[in-house]
């Protein structure tokens, strides 16, 4: 079985300025991988490459042993993404959202689950702009509770997000690992221990 993702002779720079070079990186299924390093090291520009939003000057990364160039589709399907900074569509409800994430993946048989990661209670039904940071987060975290991917990419997962809400998502990622998913994460040294209860692996940048 193909590991959730493998990164090979990645390259990305900027203006003629090298970011990532010829970088080489795997996650093997059920293993956590904590991108570490100083801001401008490179995290974000990977975790783009990875998801598809940044276009890599060389390399290649496949997902689930789909290649994200040649099946992009494929490669998606296996990925769930975590943005730094969490956007809500204008107009929708936690709920609506969280449903609509269960109609795209094919999966409603989580979503009782995914209500219970998001902790809105009464306010599931109120418009998810109107959502503090931390409730946004749990609501993005939760949104990713569908469906069975191989491979979950995280930027800065627990930023706004209070100590108990942190231990409940470490939980649920923890049963993702032990199901045998992958988790790549951008991280700071003040999550040291989170990253120590996924038993996540450093892979410093910069």
């Amino acid at each position: 079985m193909s590991d959730p993702l493998r990164v090979q002779g990645l390259s990305k720079g900027y203006a003629g300025k090298p970011v990532l070079v010829e970088l080489e990186l795997a996650v093997e299924r059920g293993e956590a991988v904590a991108l570490l390093g100083p801001n401008g090291a490179g995290k974000s520009t990977l975790i783009g490459c990875v998801c598809g939003t940044v276009i890599p000057d060389s390399g290649v990364v496949s997902i689930a042993g789909h290649e994200l160039r040649g099946e992009p589709i494929q490669a998606r399907q296996r990925l769930r993404y975590l943005a730094q900074e969490i956007d809500v569509p204008i107009g929708v409800t936690g709920r609506e959202l969280l449903e609509f994430h269960a109609d795209v993946f094919e999966d409603r048989s989580r979503l009782a689950l995914a209500e219970q990661l998001a902790e809105l209670g009464p306010a599931i039904d109120l418009l998810a702009t109107t959502y503090s940071v931390g409730m946004r987060r749990r609501l993005a975290f939760a949104a990713m509770a569908c469906g069975d991917p191989a491979l979950y990419v995280l930027d800065e997962p627990f930023a706004g997000v209070d100590g108990e809400s942190r231990e409940r998502l470490l939980g649920w990622l923890r049963e993702r690992q032990q199901a045998g998913a992958g988790i790549l994460l951008a991280a700071h040294a003040s999550d040291r221990e989170a990253l120590d209860a996924l038993d996540a692996r450093s892979f410093v940048l910069g």
